[in-house]
This record gives structure tokens, C-alpha cells and sequence, in this order.
């Protein structure tokens, strides 16, 4: 083998899965901060689209903020790290409800431009999200059951 064909490219994998290791942390860093600021930009975008009643526009919007989002944290962990993180045992539900309510937003926003499917994906994928990502928290999930079980306790004995 000769220096030319170990020396690593871009997209080629370390022993510890790291794609992107021809870019610095500093430049993978920059491109976190920035796909971070582009998903809230578009998020906010897709908020003002639904003040104005382009709820088709709004879903479409808020799912790219979502999918940028997942591409700012690729950007840090590299993609090989980031799927097995989010198809371990204890989230790979959670990511496939996400990823499924993302495809769907996108079917009906772009198929119907119904208002009302599109509320109703945008609020699963909202759902997901908090799901997906209550995952990472310790007890998160079990907190948000109890918190849930409590306030539906309440909402009952009204």
C-alpha cells in the first residue's frame, strides 16, 4: 500500500467512526453553529407562514429546520455516529415515528395543502421531536409520562 492510498479522505471513516476528518473541529463547529441558525431561521419562517395562513408553507418549513437540525449534530458526531445513536434500542422507535412524521408533513403538505392534515402532521412531528429527544435526558421519558399522567388526572376531576 502506498502513502498516497492510506492518507484519508473526507468521507472515509476512523477507527472510531468520525466521518469528515479532512475538516477541523473548528470548521465542523462553524458548520454546526450554522445549520443550527439556519434550522431556527427556518422554524421561525415556517411560524410566520402559519400567522399568515400558509399552513403548507409552514409545515414544509419547519421540517427542513428539523432535518438541518439533525444535519448541524451530523456535522459534530459524523453520520455513522449519529445513525447508532439514534437507532439504539432505546430511541429507534422514537427516530422512526420522527423520521416517518417528517415524510408524512412533507406527503400532505406538498399532495394536499389540506390546513387541517397539515396541523395534524406538524403536531406529531412536534410530538416526536420532544419524544425523540426527551430520550437523551435521564428519566426524561418517565418524567414526561408522570407529568402527563398528572395532568390528565386533573383535567378529569374538573
Amino acid at each position: 500500500m502506498d502513502a498516497s492510498s492510506s492518507e484519508a479522505t473526507p468521507l472515509t471513516t476512523t477507527d472510531e467512526g468520525q466521518w469528515f476528518q479532512g475538516m477541523s473541529w473548528t470548521t465542523r463547529l462553524q458548520g454546526f453553529v450554522m445549520f443550527t441558525a439556519l434550522s431556527v431561521f427556518s422554524s421561525f419562517m415556517g411560524w410566520i407562514a402559519l400567522s399568515t395562513g400558509y399552513m403548507w408553507k409552514y409545515s414544509v418549513l419547519t421540517t427542513l429546520g428539523q432535518v438541518m437540525s439533525i444535519c448541524s449534530t451530523v456535522l459534530l458526531m459524523g453520520p455513522q455516529k449519529q445513525l447508532e445513536s439514534m437507532f439504539d434500542k432505546t430511541r429507534k422507535d422514537a427516530t422512526l415515528v420522527y423520521l416517518a412524521s417528517m415524510l408524512m408533513t412533507l406527503f400532505v403538505a406538498f399532495a394536499t395543502r389540506s390546513a387541517v392534515l397539515c396541523a395534524l402532521c406538524g403536531l406529531v412531528e412536534y410530538g416526536a421531536l420532544v419524544w425523540y429527544s426527551l430520550s437523551y435526558i435521564p428519566y426524561g421519558r418517565e418524567m414526561a409520562k408522570s407529568c402527563l399522567g398528572g395532568f390528565s388526572r386533573v383535567v378529569i376531576n374538573v
